[in-house]
């Protein structure tokens, strides 16, 4: 039995429709599964809900997800969260303006973009496509790539940063204030790719007793940091943060979860192979 319980779709940053996504993880034999759109819950209602009808024809068991940006001590981490009620009116209401203020620093952007890299760099359709939910900035990043105007993933990143500021602000609550949201809502939570956090200075191990208190039901234990940046982490490193932070975890009878983070049939292919 393989679990992933972080997987993205183009609701928010990634690239494959919802169904789409249920087929590339039950190809590579995963049968528990949750979609963990940023800020979004659409996918559980594309065709329909159609999803749901495509896992039980898979043959896999999809649990209602979704991943929030929460603020920790002045830093920003994505808090998983897992078996939520779709209809629950507190946490749609933040998602509502989490998306609006989104479509409006995006539509800031556009301009600041094109007059800094060229008129027609980004137009309004590369942006805006139907069904996302959750404008972010890979969405400008990736067809400044295709146009060639930067090396890397990484270079332009940094360029769009520096350069690009719309003087809108994205709610984004304190990590207890989104515990809350998602519990609210019936579910529990889980904090994504902890390592990350770890490579910016949080020490993570020490950290998770108070997260704990705070009401962290769980942490992202197995993640593919090599495999999704190995400009960051070597197999040695991933397995001795792997094994450090699982022993804590287990200590503090946190829930501990497996995801791959794919956005892309590429990602899956770097993941779990062709």
């Amino acid at each position: 039995m393989l679990t992933d319980y972080h997987l993205h779709t183009l609701v928010s940053d990634g690239e494959l429709e919802p169904v789409a996504l249920l087929r590339a993880a039950a190809a590579r034999g995963v049968s528990q599964l949750s979609i963990t759109d940023h800020d979004a819950l659409g996918a559980y209602a594309w065709g329909e809900g159609e999803v749901f009808a495509e896992a039980r024809r898979l043959g896999q068991e999809l649990t209602v997800g979704l991943e929030m940006d929460a603020d920790l001590d002045g830093r920003e981490v994505h808090l998983l969260g897992y078996g939520v009620r779709l209809e629950d009116g507190g946490l749609l209401d933040h998602l509502r303006r989490v998306g609006e203020r989104r479509v409006e620093r995006a539509r800031r952007e556009i301009p600041i973009v094109n007059e800094l890299l060229g008129e027609g760099t980004i137009a309004e359709g590369d942006i805006f496509v139907p069904g996302r939910q959750t404008l972010m900035k890979p969405h400008f990043i990736r067809p400044i790539l295709d146009r060639g105007l930067f090396a890397s993933y990484e270079e332009a990143n940094a360029w769009y940063r520096k350069n690009v500021k719309s003087g809108v602000s994205v709610p984004k609550p304190g990590l207890s204030e989104a515990i809350a949201l998602i519990r609210a809502a019936g579910g529990w939570t889980c904090l994504a790719h902890p390592g990350y956090y770890q490579r910016d200075g949080l020490d993570v191990a020490a950290r998770l007793p108070g997260l704990r208190e705070l009401g962290l039901d769980g942490v992202e234990l197995d993640y593919p940091y090599h495999a999704c940046s190995p400009h960051l982490f070597d197999l040695e490193h991933e397995r001795a943060f792997v094994s450090e932070i699982g022993a804590v975890a287990r200590a503090l009878g946190l829930r501990t979860t497996r995801g791959s983070d794919c956005h892309t049939a590429a990602d899956f292919e770097k993941v779990y192979g062709p």
